[in-house]
């Protein structure tokens, strides 16, 4: 048996984050390009004599617009882990950060015939957590509950429920779709980097879901039964200050 090279694992452990950053410079270039364009097309909007059509492009817009710096943030966050640095937890409302986030992917779960509904459960004035983390989490969780609904295209009832809520002294907020479920197999792999039941995923989503909940000091819990569908709760640490 070919035991592993202890130096060249080594060596790959420390060029991962300047190769990662190299590719995050790589990814930037033409995402600073795509907001320029964007940026002279809503000029170009403003232009359109016929209201509706003006109000709908400039709704579009602005959707991109989101898109590109949530992307360009997720890029930050994700040198920052590789870094290892600490985030800056804040204390803030988490119902308002995920309604955000429920309003943003509730077109796209419309479009797909999946009904995303939203219960706010009783948080208190004193949640810590980082907003950013906790958006990126929700949105690979949601569009995880979305593609898995692929699976059963023939499902008439598709629903995917978000709810946030109190276990003692922490908030948690949950997200639970009535899709395929997840087998046993895939559940025990699920948090592994690169591995991915779709042909063309990367296997990094809930790899960094469960980073950045880590940063965060929480911890993700998975239910799911096959063709009953899956449920992900994700726990963050300590609610209030001292």
């Amino acid at each position: 048996m070919i035991e592993p090279d202890k130096n060249q694992n080594a060596i790959v452990a420390r060029e991962l984050p300047p190769l990662a950053a190299g590719l995050v410079h790589e990814v930037r270039n033409p995402l600073a390009a795509i907001h320029l364009h964007l940026q002279l097309l809503e000029s170009y909007i403003g232009q359109v004599r016929d209201p509706e059509l003006r109000e709908k492009m400039q709704g579009k817009a602005r959707v991109i617009k989101t898109e590109i710096m949530n992307l360009n943030q997720t890029l930050q966050d994700f040198l920052r882990m590789l870094r290892e640095e600490r985030v800056e937890k804040q204390i803030g409302d988490l119902n308002t950060a995920v309604r955000e986030v429920i309003e943003l992917l509730e077109p796209q779960a419309r479009q797909e015939h999946i009904d995303l509904a939203f219960r706010p459960g009783e948080l208190g004035s004193n949640t810590v957590f980082e907003p950013t983390f906790v958006k990126q989490i929700l949105v690979n969780l949601i569009l995880n509950s979305v593609q898995a609904f692929e699976k059963a295209k023939q499902q008439a009832d598709k629903r995917i429920f978000v709810e946030t809520g109190m276990e003692g002294k922490n908030a948690f907020f949950r997200v639970r779709d009535n899709g395929p479920g997840i087998s046993p197999e895939v559940q025990a792999r699920i948090f592994e980097p690169f591995f991915s039941t779709k042909e063309e995923g990367s296997g990094l989503g809930l790899s960094l879901v469960q980073k950045m909940t880590g940063e965060m000091g929480g911890d993700v819990r998975v239910s799911s039964v096959p063709d009953e569908g899956a449920e992900f709760t994700i726990v963050l640490g300590r609610t209030g200050l001292q």
